[in-house]
This record gives structure tokens, C-alpha cells and sequence, in this order.
């Protein structure tokens, strides 16, 4: 980190301050502070003006910082180290910026104490810090680079001291970062809006008090006068809320309306206690009564049926800011990403962060902070299917047709993973492929040699025959044994023979062995045999 030439407290270190980020705005900025909304916080880095400190709040500070001075020699026998209180800002991230209630020589380790309490110091002891502090020693971590943090709460004596080790965490510093570069867009399109005081409901002017004087017959009442003044009031209660300060003004109203009905009852009976029923001055009163009642009911309808209204919209409007955002995202997506996806989006948890919220105010600002948490888990869940694209299309290149399921993929395995599972897909294919082409290799070279052997069968077939039984070894045969024996034959040009001759195999196999017996005979002298003679004539005759 770069150490500022400044002194906690001063003018100096408070510019420092709002010219920064700082690790105590990091909670806030998280929607986790118990002290600021992330609304607050928006208003404040946009403004420069943060709200004065009150002078309890002060003796509060001085009492911290009182045990803190009290606390460091405690905190450097743990340590083993001495400790010095240092302001510094991240070199890799400078908009960034932490004050270190104690830091070593090496800066290798630092300190942050608070003011001691109960639950604070059962917390510690349990090693379960609220994420409030969390999230500021994240911050002071990845300042400072420090290896870990000594986390102290005390009230500067070692009666009332308990303490925990905290160490980084990367996942929780890019969330921290990834928190912050939402804020910077946030405050870079922040609107101030009109500064609202907290509403403070007013009812309606106080009616008189309503006086009955009976002695049989009503002797006194300014009931004409209360009436009319009652009438004008009922009338005049604004029934179309839509602000805090209407809501609040309806609230009061409604209480008010219920101690005007309770005082008209009570007239009533009081009344009845001095005489008889007495028709106009009870019918008057029991229609003031019902025309309150009604009124009341009306309002108490309208306070929870606006409400629940303006809660809808506040919802709506912070669903279709956070729907806009991950259009953004899965049209960045499909630019990159070479298969079709649908990026899996995480809840922002709008309607969760809403409940139990009752002015529209802290509506507003849980929704908001939702949101802006809901953007930095999308963006994040974004980068790491970018980066699982960029995986992919390294693997993938030239065997895109494998990854059909390529959108999918990317949206459910990490980078390693899917490199991991390309190369393995990529293998098994290429295996396959070259077996597939092995096989076809074999039945060619079969073919093939198929082919080779037929063909050397028919030319040793062929080399066996004379040159004359090559062109018709039929009708050759025939005429040469009709030559030797001056037999006249029938000539074999009367019927021209065709050039070639197509058999069957296994007929021409046949017909090749009956011509080497045929040979084997003549050779034989089967010419001096007898019968031969015979044979020549039924050979003549057929």
C-alpha cells in the first residue's frame, strides 16, 4: 500500500477520506452497516456532506478512541510486535483506502479494535464476527496486503478484552472489488432527489368538547355548532395518499377519528344518565359517530391498500432495473459466445430484502441495495461464463459440431472444468474417428485383394488355353475334330458367333474343365478309340 504523510483525525486524513473509498464505508456500501444505508452512503460521496456528529455520538468516538490507546500494548503482546496507527490506499486499486488502528513494522500484520460490549465480546470468543466488521477488515487486508488481522474488542483493560485472528479470503476481496465497482457506476448515475424529513403525522384541528346539559329536555348544547364543525372536518380528511407524510397524516387521523367516536359515546351516555332519550340529540349523535366510524374504516383501508401499492411499484420498478441489467449481460454473452445460452441469473432477493420494511424510505433503499447486490453477483456469475466461452472456443476450434451442448456448458462448468471435458470429447472423438477410418482402410485393402486374386485366377485360367480357344473355344474344338476326320460339318460362319460370351461363374469354371478333360483325351488318341466315329455323327446331327 502507499502510506499517507497524514494523522488520523486531522483535516488532512478527513480529505483523504472523501476523496476515497474507505474500509469503514465498506459495510454500507455492502448493505450490511449497522450505522448507514448504502442510500446514505450514495448521497453523501455524491454531496461531500456527511452528517455532523452529535454529541453523544462524540463521547462514544472519544470512548473508543480512549480504550483503543489503552488497548494497543495488549494488542502488541499478542502480537509479539510493535504497532503503528497508519492511513494508506491500495497501489492496485487506488480509489480504495483503509485506516489501520494498528500496523506492524513488516506490515505483514494489522489491527482493528472496538469499543468492548457483551454480545461483541461473545461473538469474538465464538470466532463469529458480525459481516460488518467483516467486510471492513476485508478491506484493510487487501489495502494493507497484510497475511492476517488481529481482531480486538475491549474497554482498554484485560479484564474486558477478548480477541480472533481473521485472514483474506480471495473469493471475499473479489466481492468486495466487484461491490465497489458497482458503487462507482451507481454514484456515477446518481439523481439526488428532494431531501425528505422523517413525516410526522398531524390529525385533524381538535373538535371542541361537545357539552350536554339535560334536565329532562336538553336545556343547553352547542350540538348545531359541533356538528357542522365535525361534518367539515370528516369531509375534509385527504383520502389519496401517496407520500410518507400523507401516510403518517392518515395514521394520525385514524387515531383521532377512534377518540372522536369514544367521546360521542361517551356524550351519549352521559346524556342518557341526566333524562330520557331525547330523538334529535341522540340521532345526531349516532350519526356523527357512524359518519367517524366510516370515515376511520375508509382510511384504515386506503393506508393499507396504498401502502401495499407503493410496495408493488418500489418492487416492479427494482425488478425491471435489475432485469435491464442482465439484458446487458446476455447480449455481451451471445456476442462472445458462439453457441445459443440463456445466462443463469441469481436472485437479487428484492422481495426478501423488503420484508418487515414499513416507511417507503427503508422500501426504497432495501430495494436498492438489493439490486446493486443482486448486479455485482450477475456481473460476477457473467465473468466466470465469459471466461468459460473463452475455454471453450480455445478447445473447441475447428470441432465445433462436438458441443452441441456448447451454451449449456458454459453456463455450468468453471473454465478448467470445461477445458478439461473438451479435450476429453475432442479425444475420445478423434479415437473413434481414426478406428472408423482403420476399419474402412481394411475393407478396402480386402476389396481390393479380393480383386487381385480373381483377376490372377482368370489370367492363369486364360495362359492354359491355346491362342484359338481364347477367341471361341467352343466352335474351334468342334471344327478341329471334324478337320482330322474329313467329316463335313455344318460351317460355323452360317451362324455368326458373338465376340464375347457372358456366363456365370461356375458355369465358365465348368466349361474350362470340360475342356481340359477334352484336351487330356485327343491327347490321349481318343480319335482311335472306338465310338469315336459314332460320336462325331450324333455330334453332326445334333
Amino acid at each position: 500500500m502507499n502510506i499517507l504523510d497524514v494523522i488520523q483525525g486531522t483535516q488532512e486524513w478527513h480529505d483523504a477520506r472523501a476523496n476515497h473509498f474507505t474500509a469503514s464505508e465498506a459495510p454500507a456500501m455492502a448493505g450490511v452497516s449497522k450505522y448507514q444505508s448504502r442510500a446514505d452512503l450514495l448521497k453523501q460521496k455524491y454531496t461531500g456532506v456527511a452528517e455532523d456528529v452529535t454529541a453523544a455520538q462524540q463521547r462514544l468516538f472519544d470512548k473508543g478512541h480512549a480504550a483503543e490507546a489503552a488497548a494497543r500494548s495488549i494488542a502488541e503482546e499478542v502480537i509479539g510486535e510493535d504497532l503503528y496507527p497508519v492511513t494508506g490506499i491500495s497501489e492496485e486499486y487506488p480509489h480504495l483506502l483503509a485506516s489501520l488502528d494498528g500496523c506492524t513494522m513488516l506490515e505483514d500484520v494489522i489491527w482493528e479494535h472496538k469499543l468492548w460490549n457483551a454480545d461483541l465480546s461473545a461473538a469474538v470468543e465464538a470466532n463469529d464476527l458480525p459481516e460488518h466488521y467483516r467486510v471492513q477488515m476485508d478491506q484493510q487486508l487487501l489495502v494493507s496486503g497484510a497475511e492476517r488481522c488481529l481482531f480486538m474488542c475491549s474497554d482498554g483493560t484485560r479484564e474486558n478484552a477478548a480477541w480472533c485472528w481473521y485472514e483474506p479470503d480471495q473469493k471475499r476481496f473479489d466481492a468486495l472489488i466487484a461491490g465497489w465497482d458497482q458503487f462507482r457506476q451507481d454514484l456515477a448515475d446518481y439523481q439526488p432527489t428532494e431531501q425528505k424529513v422523517a413525516p410526522q403525522g398531524d390529525a385533524p384541528e381538535a373538535l371542541p368538547a361537545l357539552k350536554i346539559d339535560l334536565t329532562g329536555a336538553v336545556q343547553a348544547s352547542n350540538l348545531p355548532d359541533f356538528k357542522s364543525r365535525a361534518l367539515s372536518m370528516i369531509e375534509g380528511i385527504r383520502t389519496e395518499l401517496t407520500t410518507d407524510q400523507h401516510f403518517a397524516d392518515a395514521a394520525e387521523t385514524v387515531k383521532f377519528l377512534q377518540n372522536g367516536e369514544k367521546q360521542l359515546k361517551e356524550s351519549k351516555q352521559a346524556a342518557l344518565a341526566q333524562t330520557a332519550s331525547i330523538s334529535e340529540l341522540f340521532t345526531t349523535i349516532d350519526e356523527l359517530t357512524e359518519k367517524m366510524r366510516q370515515k376511520r374504516l375508509t382510511l384504515e383501508k386506503l393506508v393499507k391498500a396504498e401502502k401495499e401499492n407503493r410496495r408493488n411499484d418500489i418492487l416492479r420498478q427494482a425488478e425491471r432495473e435489475y432485469d435491464a441489467h442482465l439484458g446487458r449481460i446476455q447480449e455481451g454473452l451471445e456476442d462472445a459466445c458462439s453457441w445459443p445460452l440463456r445466462f443463469p441469473a441469481p436472485n437479487p432477493g428484492v422481495r426478501e430484502a423488503m420484508k418487515g420494511k414499513r416507511t417507503m424510505t427503508s422500501l426504497q433503499d432495501a430495494a436498492d441495495t438489493a439490486v446493486a447486490n443482486g448486479k455485482i453477483q450477475a456481473d460476477e456469475a457473467a465473468r466466470q461464463v465469459r471466461a468459460s466461452i473463452d475455454a471453450l472456443n480455445q478447445e473447441a476450434e475447428g470441432f465445433e459440431a462436438l458441443f452441441a451442448d456448447g451454451g449449456q456448458l458454459v453456463c455450468d462448468k468453471a473454465p478448467d472444468d470445461l477445458r478439461n471435458l473438451a479435450r476429453s470429447r475432442i479425444a475420445e472423438h478423434k479415437d473413434a474417428e481414426e478406428k472408423r477410418q482403420a476399419a474402412e482402410r481394411e475393407r478396402i485393402r480386402q476389396e481390393e485383394e479380393s480383386k487381385a486374386k480373381a483377376e490372377a485366377e482368370r489370367e492363369e485360367q486364360q495362359e492354359q488355353l491355346s491362342e484359338p480357344d481364347k477367341q471361341n473355344p467352343l466352335d474351334t474344338s468342334r471344327i478341329s475334330q471334324a478337320a482330322e476326320k474329313g467329316a463335313a460339318l455344318k460351317p460355323a460362319r452360317d451362324v455368326a458367333p458373338p465376340e464375347t460370351v457372358e456366363i456365370p461363374r461356375k458355369e465358365y469354371e465348368a466349361l474350362l474343365e470340360a475342356r481340359a478333360k477334352l484336351d487330356a483325351l485327343e491327347a490321349g488318341g481318343v480319335d482311335n478309340w472306338s465310338g469315336y466315329d459314332d460320336a462325331m455323327a450324333a455330334l453332326e446331327a445334333a
